[in-house]
């Protein structure tokens, strides 16, 4: 099992560059918090809006992540304190330190596509996977 951010999840949805390597880990089971909801629903906005995709197909995409059928959803508000501290002390916006800091409680590595989260997780001691 992993920590997964919504950058991970939008590059699998979007079937960016990488998008089979993060399927692997999603396939081996993966976790979020419930803010990649929001962050992937906005993706998917994007996508309707650039006439990627339709609708239906945004709204199907986001049932089956409600569903958790792609990955388990954990709280984020339990995390919230010690994330601002995080951020505040190693200069990082909060949407980051929160998925670092469920890896941290988890005891897991966290999969991102974002290179600066990746080395601040690193520093503070959670194995980042970037793709």
């Amino acid at each position: 099992m992993r920590v997964i951010d919504a950058s991970a999840l939008i590059k699998y949805l979007n079937r960016e560059d990488g998008w089979r390597r993060v399927e692997e880990y999603i396939l081996e089971g993966c976790i979020t918090i419930d803010l990649a909801l929001k962050e992937v629903a906005n993706a998917l906005w994007k996508r309707v809006k650039r006439g990627e995709v339709t609708e239906r197909q945004a709204l199907a995409i986001m049932e089956i992540i409600l569903e958790s059928k792609i990955v388990k959803i954990h709280s984020q508000q339990p995390l919230i304190n010690e994330a601002l501290k995080s951020s505040i002390t190693n200069d990082l916006p909060i949407y980051d330190s929160l998925y670092i800091i469920l890896a941290k409680h988890m005891k897991m590595p966290l999969v991102t596509s974002d290179k600066r989260q990746a080395e601040k997780a690193k520093m503070m001691g959670v194995n980042p996977i970037l793709l």
